[in-house]
């Protein structure tokens, strides 16, 4: 039945048109208009622009993107089916996601950051997966960066617009500092990228076998994918045979697409030639998206059913061991700590909290120790862990240090690497979903062997540790949190091979079970005790001449000198050993090959003895240099062996020491002089730099002086602009209330005859109103049906002559008329001023 459904699926999904997310803000416009400017008009794709829009903002966006291209633009309602060839624009006051091809709208949440390009990013991320294309476009701020996240983790399309393109580059920027775009292009080159990537068939694709043909399509595409893994695995150091094979070739694929390159055996050979196309290759492979408190729930179930417990278990002088595997940014190592803080507060205890924070990636451990985080973070966090674990500075949020103190941030690859033992709990979410089964059963056996009897086991929501009940118990199995049972047994269950430097590991462990640590440390101290019993007296030296280990009788041969203790080789040896031992040790130091003297008479405290004294170089593990020396004391003749072997002769020995110091004074005096000049230089470039930085001083002075003195100038003219301003708020009051209160009729009009200002009195001849100003007086009817007020005005105009003379209105009172030019400061004409004079004692004619 799944095999059958598998093809539908996969017929359906290329059947539906892609869906490319875009973003943008503060300058957006600009660049959308040049983006579909150069989409086609029926690319078959469908466009969903997520915008950040005033609440109370009536958007045009539908009429100007109309202009720039014939696809249909629309504002998107809820549940609105997407189609083909179509642009839909995100509403005022809205949140928008996709589910099951159609537009969903929800209202804005109070309180909630704004980011609605994050949040319809992520739901394009969910529902098309790989085949999700978002686009980031000019804006200010954040918002897109955790929906870009999203999509890479799904395997996503994500392009960011060229910063040097964008009128406003937050938002670009803050997308391409996290490292995951694909491409940094202007909008008009993004859209023939995503026409390309629409238009491109899957690049690579599992061959039916039908013929031989076939059969070598195969098996060449298989040799080349091995040759890429090598690759990899050079540049890295990690093996990815055993990652899940599908999202291997879905990152490769994507980076053909990036490349435009055709064919594998192609990519192979751009891989060959550029390192740069490595490390990305590998970087998209280890994608890690992660978040604080990601499945928030699962966390509060993780406080309170196992770190309550951890706690309340473990004694005050008992160290509190927990292991963050493949913590990527570091975000699910803060949360953990934050969850043992308040658990501490709660409980009013104090305990020695200690998390390992490991990850291959090196360049995600180095981000995730600093601990410094975006504004999108105020997300996942409640406010009140936001002001108790995080300081402020800038738009950046910074952990605080009584967290840091807790966390060890460290590169590590669990399959290679010794794991950490004792530990208390281990937090392992969202890693084993990319490994095939193989690497899960060594991963759950390096879980097994490292956990104490009843430790927590934290896995992510789509993981599980089912197939080994007999390890894991599940405690909140829905949450993913398990108990370890230390004494459980799996005979497939075998931890991988790990590489110790210096140390080779004899495995003591059968097929069917595995010793316990407790048992290898006392099959260590054994053999410890063995060798010290029956060796030769013999010591081991570090680089220092100091002494690290004891082995035999050598009772005869050190003495401890009253005073401070010490374990410096030369201050314990016998008095008469003391020549012969310092040269010894020189010439094995030089020439990194064993050196013994024979028949050297010594007093011991048990008689006088004759012994032979060899030092000899331990070695290293390859490819390391060896630090450790070991020098034996032989009371009897042994055989030949390598190196130098001498007779000792005390003046031939002595004149050999006094040449090798006197040749180590001259190599100290050569490389003290040589020192000496370099200080010489360095202290003179240090002088100059003195003086260059006294000078910049000066000059820094000298500006800052000059800026004081701006600024004084500045609050000058301020305070005269102010006074100025106060002068004509005042003499504006003073003419609007002239204006308000006299029974003259005055009409300011421009020299248009458009309405600029006019009093009450003459409103209500005119049947003039506030809305009216700067309207056409022409349009207006006026109480004088004998009079030509219109063409009087323009005669004024050309002559500049002004006119009066006694009008009568419609109720017969006599009014005096006047038009006279407006003449400012300048004397220029800027328009006319009708006044109307009501003359006193005149009745109306009709009484």
């Amino acid at each position: 039945m799944t095999k059958e459904k598998e093809p539908q699926n996969e017929k359906k999904r290329t059947q539906e048109p892609l869906i490319i997310g875009i973003g943008a803000s503060a300058g957006g416009v600009e660049a959308l208009q040049q983006f579909f400017s150069c989409m086609p008009n029926h690319s078959g794709l469908s466009f969903v622009v997520v915008q950040h829009l005033s609440p109370n903002y009536k958007s045009l966006m539908a009429d100007i993107l109309g202009k720039h291209t014939e696809m249909a633009v629309i504002q998107a309602a809820n549940e609105m089916q997407v189609e083909a060839d179509t642009v839909y624009l995100i509403p005022p006051k809205k949140f928008m996601t996709i589910q099951d091809g159609k537009l969903i709208l929800a209202d804005y949440a109070a309180g909630s950051l704004n980011h609605p390009i994050d949040m319809f990013f992520t739901s394009l991320a969910k529902e098309k997966r790989e085949h999700a294309i978002v686009a980031v476009l000019s804006g200010t701020g954040s918002d897109g960066t955790n929906g870009v996240k999203a999509v890479k983790e799904y395997g996503g399309l994500v392009i960011a617009q060229d910063p040097d393109t964008a009128k406003f580059d937050g938002m670009p920027k803050s997308v391409i500092q996290t490292g995951l775009a694909d491409f940094i292009l202007s909008p008009e080159e993004a859209a023939d990228e995503i026409l390309n990537f629409s238009q491109t068939p899957l690049l690579l694709r599992t061959p039916r076998i039908d013929g031989p043909a076939d059969e070598e399509a195969i098996f060449s595409e298989e040799e080349t994918l091995s040759h890429i893994y090598i690759i990899l695995k050079n540049a890295s150091g990690i093996d990815f045979t055993y990652y899940k094979r599908s999202t291997i070739l879905r990152r490769i694929e994507r980076r053909m697409l990036v490349t435009h390159t055709a064919t594998l055996a192609e990519f192979a050979r751009l891989l060959g030639n550029n390192n740069d196309e490595v490390n990305i290759l590998i970087k998209e492979i280890l994608i890690g998206v992660t978040n604080f408190f990601r499945d928030a729930p699962f966390f509060e179930k993780l406080k309170y059913n196992a770190i309550y417990k951890i706690i309340e278990r473990t004694r005050e002088d008992e160290p509190i061991r927990v292991w963050s595997v493949g913590c990527s940014t570091g975000e699910e190592a803060y949360s953990i700590a934050i969850l043992f803080q308040e658990a501490l507060e709660e409980l009013q205890v104090k305990r020695d909290i200690k998390i390992f924070a490991t990850d291959v990636d090196s360049r995600a451990i180095e981000q995730a120790s600093k601990g410094i985080y975006s504004e999108n973070i105020i997300d996942d966090i409640t406010p009140d862990r936001l002001s108790r674990f995080f300081i402020k500075q800038n738009d950046q949020y910074h952990i605080s240090k009584q967290i840091r103190r807790m966390i060890v941030f460290a590169p590590h690859n669990m399959f290679s690497d010794p794991p950490f033992g004792k530990l208390d709990m281990i937090s392992c979410r969202n890693v084993m979903i990319y490994f095939q089964p193989v690497l899960r059963r060594g991963l759950f056996a390096i879980f097994h062997s490292a956990l104490k009897n009843n430790g927590y086991l934290f896995l992510g929501k789509s993981e599980t540790a089912s197939e080994y009940a007999n390890l894991f118990k599940p405690i909140c199995g829905p949450e993913k949190i398990y108990l370890h049972k230390g004494e459980g047994k799996v005979e497939d269950l075998t931890p991988p091979t790990f590489n110790i430097p210096n140390i080779q590991a004899i495995s003591m462990r059968s097929s069917y079970s595995m010793g316990s640590p407790q048992e290898d440390r006392n099959k260590e101290i054994a053999y410890t005790k063995f060798l010290e019993a029956f060796l030769p007296a013999s010591v081991v030296l570090d680089e220092n001449d100091c002494v690290v280990h004891f082995f035999g009788n050598y009772a005869d041969y050190f003495t401890l000198a009253p005073g401070k203790a010490t374990l410096n080789f030369f201050s314990m040896l016998n008095k008469d050993l003391t020549l012969v031992a310092s040269t010894a040790l020189s010439r094995c130091h030089v020439e990194k090959i064993p050196v013994t003297y024979t028949d050297i008479a010594v007093d011991c405290p048990s008689g006088r003895k004759i012994i032979d004294l060899m030092v000899q170089p331990i070695p290293a593990a390859p490819g390391e240099e060896s630090t450790l020396t070991a020098v034996l004391f032989l009371e009897r003749r042994h055989p030949e062996t390598e190196g130098i072997t001498e007779k000792y002769e005390i003046d031939a020995t002595a004149a050999r020491r006094i040449a090798d110091l006197e040749r180590e004074f001259q190599v100290s005096q050569r490389d003290l002089r040589a020192t000496i000049q370099r200080l010489e230089t360095v202290n003179g470039e240090l002088q100059a730099a003195n003086e260059e930085l006294l000078t910049a001083n000066e000059e820094l002075q000298s500006s800052t002086e000059e800026l004081q003195s701006v600024n004084e100038e500045l609050y000058t003219v301020n305070t005269e602009h102010q006074l100025k301003l106060d002068e004509l708020t005042m003499m504006t009051n003073d003419l609007s209330n002239f204006l308000s209160s006299t029974m003259i009729g005055i009409l300011f009009v421009d020299s248009k005859l458009n309405i600029r200002k006019f009093t009450e009195y003459v409103g209500r001849e005119f049947q003039l109103m506030e809305h009216d100003i700067g309207r056409p007086i022409q349009i207006f009817a006026h109480s004088f049906p004998d009079e030509e007020i219109e063409r009087d005005a323009n005669t004024v105009l050309k002559d500049l002559v002004s006119i009066d003379r006694e009008v009568t209105a419609l109720n017969g009172r006599c009014y005096t008329l006047r038009i006279a030019p407006y003449r400012t400061t300048e004397n220029s004409i800027r328009g006319l001023v009708i006044t109307i004079i009501d003359s006193l004692g005149t009745a109306p004619k009709n009484k």
